[in-house]
C-alpha cells in the first residue's frame, strides 16, 4: 500500500541525538512490508466477517495512533497520520484520472 516511513527511534529524542532517519537493509524493509501486508489482510478479513469495515477501521486506527503516540510522541504520530491521509488522497486522485 505504500513505502516504509521512517520515524525517529525514541520519543523525546531530538534531532541531534537521533541524527537522520536510520538506513534500513533490504531485509528490514521486506520484514516491515510483510508485517504491514499481513495486518492489512487480517483487518480486511475481520471487516468482512463482522460486516462492519468502518468499526474495524476506527478500532485499528485508534490502536495504531495511541500506540504510536506512546512510542514516538505527538508530533511524529500526527505527521505520520497526515502522510497516510495525503497518500490516500493521492491514490484516490490517480484512480479518478
Amino acid at each position: 500500500m505504500g513505502e516504509v516511513i521512517y520515524l525517529p527511534s525514541a520519543r523525546g529524542q531530538d534531532e541531534q541525538k537521533t541524527g537522520s532517519y536510520p538506513t534500513l537493509t533490504r531485509e528490514d524493509v521486506q520484514r516491515l512490508e510483510g508485517i504491514r501486508d499481513n495486518i492489512e489482510q487480517l483487518l480486511n478479513m475481520v471487516a468482512g466477517i463482522r460486516k462492519d469495515p468502518e468499526a474495524v477501521a476506527l478500532a485499528a486506527g485508534r490502536y495504531g495512533l495511541m500506540r504510536m503516540y506512546q512510542l514516538q510522541g505527538r508530533a511524529a504520530t500526527m505527521a505520520f497520520a497526515n502522510r497516510c491521509i495525503e497518500t490516500a488522497e493521492i491514490a484516490e486522485d490517480l484512480q479518478q484520472q
